[in-house]
């Protein structure tokens, strides 16, 4: 059936055990099976990778429609169905009392014999636990052996010994169903055995979309599983538009399970890039229309900058309750280049997913049909943090306290990084400046018609066209680094170097300066002195009056002509300068011009 863009888990609703009574016409249950079994063969991006037999299930499932009853045996026929790929992306939007949740607050993992143990914890989401857990091998699930639990789950037509199968239904039973409880017998690694009850775990009450805070200088923003509220975006903006004097900052997606979508997380992004990047790939191989042969299509999403950037090092937590655009979101920073990824695996949703419809249903499912990737060409369901950390103590949040020592050493690195830059801009202004301080000793001891004087320009042109080079490459590399970085001495020296640039490199640079006085990096008088000197250049009026031209007659420098000179001074007082009177007054320049 036709398909639509989901892009968040899609809000279950859950039938009640009152509609059990509701008449079932069966032939209508083999229309919806063929057909969800045509859009599986057709559009299910993972089919090729999943060990399931799809003519098992067209057998098995047929066979079991005239046991169908009520509603609720609907519901779990299908759902069961969709179990038959275990993948937590491929869903049904319904679910009844008796369905399985999605999801437990603890994860499963195999150990190297082979052993079912807690592995991950939710420890961001969990208020009280009164066991240390993590590692506990679990014996028994409701009294029933594990490997027994697993044995019974109710699919029939992929390899539950198969490693990947094996940890996924693993997982499905200790997330449990709705009606009944979640009781583990769990064996220690010291040998003990003890019980341990999902449901009495004790969870934090959040309160709105985000919490942030500041600790020791680090901004802390923890997003509360609302990746899919677009009121979102204005609440991040307001949190980080009050950490953007910390010194680095920590972004918790650890409680993202339910998804959310790419508009929130682009917007999210937007606040750490000042360009266009790519952030994730899609790829879906098998494209075909009108039984056309196949043919791949795949694309690169991008973001865009938006509003003013936070710049300072930025450290995401991750965890197994990351999931789809907590995912995509993470994977995007870091391809970026603008996060470092500190945690375990995350929720490892494959794809893109799409909803589809039965025909005869009042609900229908979500599955994937395109690819996901890292911008590196790694699968999103395959990534894992560069900075990994194994959940080992209940007692102390490991994730967060490795993420801050990840965040100090970035911290660090650039503090480091930028004292370097600052050193080497610093010899820039040196390169520029030194002849032309000879100069007013040349024209008093020789004259500006002498050979000397001439001589000495020659030299200033040499030195300007090596020195502007140099800084043409490290803007390239570094941009305009502003003062906050490196200080007003070096961040004047890219101002200064680019003044006696040809105007081609200054008219490429200026959007630059322009963006650091915006961004409060550069003083507003660099952008006056740079932007006249273009207009001077191209023969047009200057704005600001800065720039000055010899005057031979005069044997004195004249201001250069100011486009309405009746409102220059309101101008200049905009960026920060005195008036355009003052100013000639001060260097000895004549300044006759007249409102017209």
């Amino acid at each position: 059936m036709k398909k639509l863009f989901v892009s968040a888990l899609l809000l279950l609703f859950t039938f009640k055990t009152q509609s059990q009574s509701n008449t079932i016409d069966r032939s209508l249950i083999k229309e919806d099976l063929k057909e969800i079994l045509n859009d599986i063969s057709k559009d299910y991006v993972y089919l090729n990778q999943k060990n399931t037999d799809l003519k098992c299930i067209e057998d098995h499932y047929s066979s079991k429609i005239e046991q169908i009853n009520n509603i609720v045996d609907v519901v779990l026929f299908f759902e069961y169905l969709i179990a038959e790929f275990y993948d937590s992306h491929f869903i049904l939007n319904t679910n009844t009392s008796y369905s399985y949740r999605l999801y437990a607050p603890v994860f499963l993992s195999y150990n190297e014999k082979n052993k079912p143990v807690i592995s991950n914890l939710w420890q961001s989401q969990i208020d009280l636990i009164s066991e240390n857990i993590l590692g506990s091998e679990i014996l028994k699930f409701n009294g029933v052996p594990f490997d027994d639990a697993i044995n019974a789950f109710p699919t029939s037509c992929n390899n539950k010994t198969a490693p990947e199968t094996r940890k996924w239904i693993a997982n499905k039973i200790v997330a449990g169903k709705y009606n009944e409880p979640r009781i583990l017998t769990l064996k220690k690694q010291n040998g003990d055995e003890f019980e341990f009850d999902l449901d009495k775990m004790e969870f934090k009450n959040n309160s709105g979309f985000l919490n942030s805070r500041i600790e020791n200088g680090i901004g802390i923003i923890r997003i509360n599983n609302s990746l899919g509220q677009n009121t979102v975006i204005s609440e991040f903006d307001w949190a980080l538009e009050k950490l953007m004097d910390t010194e680095g900052l920590i972004l918790d997606l650890r409680n993202t399970i339910n998804g959310g979508n790419t508009y929130v997380a682009r917007g999210i992004m937007s606040r750490f890039i000042d360009s266009e990047l790519p952030y994730q790939k899609h790829l879906h191989p098998h494209e075909s229309w009108d039984n056309q042969p196949e043919v791949v299509q795949s694309w690169v999403e991008y973001a865009s900058p938006r509003g003013v950037q936070y710049k300072k090092p930025v450290v995401i937590l991750v965890g197994r309750w990351t999931a789809s655009m907590g995912e995509g979101l993470t994977i995007g920073l870091e391809a970026m280049q603008r996060a470092a990824v500190v945690g375990t695996e995350m929720r490892r949703l494959a794809g893109e997913v799409f909803n589809y419809s039965l025909p005869n249903q009042t609900f229908g499912f979500s599955m994937p049909a395109i690819e996901l990737f890292h911008a590196n060409g790694t699968a999103r369901e395959r990534y894992i943090p560069h900075y990994y950390v194994k959940q080992t103590s209940t007692e102390k949040d490991e994730i967060l306290e490795k993420g801050i020592l990840v965040l100090k050493e970035k911290i660090e690195s650039v503090a480091k990084t930028d004292s370097l830059l600052a050193l080497e801009l610093e010899s820039f202004s040196v390169e520029d400046q030194t002849l032309r301080l000879l100069l007013p000793d040349v024209v008093k001891k020789f004259g500006r018609e002498s050979a000397e004087y001439t001589y000495i320009w020659s030299l200033i042109n040499q030195q300007d066209s090596i020195t502007v080079k140099k800084l043409i490459d490290f803007v390239e590399t570094h941009g305009w680094v502003g003062k906050s970085r490196v200080g007003d001495k070096a961040n004047q020296a890219i101002w200064l170097t680019i003044q006696h640039a040809d105007l081609e490199t200054q008219e490429k640079y200026l959007p630059l300066l322009e963006e650091s006085v915006t961004d409060g990096e550069s003083p507003g008088w660099h952008l006056a002195f740079l932007k006249d000197r273009v207009l001077m250049k191209k023969g047009e009026p200057q704005i600001y009056g800065t720039q000055a031209v010899w005057d031979e007659p005069q044997q004195k420098y004249r201001i250069y002509k100011i486009k309405d000179v009746g409102d220059v001074n309101e101008r200049r007082k905009a960026l920060g300068l005195g008036t355009v009177e003052e100013h000639a007054e001060q260097n000895g320049y004549i300044f006759d011009q007249k409102e017209k």
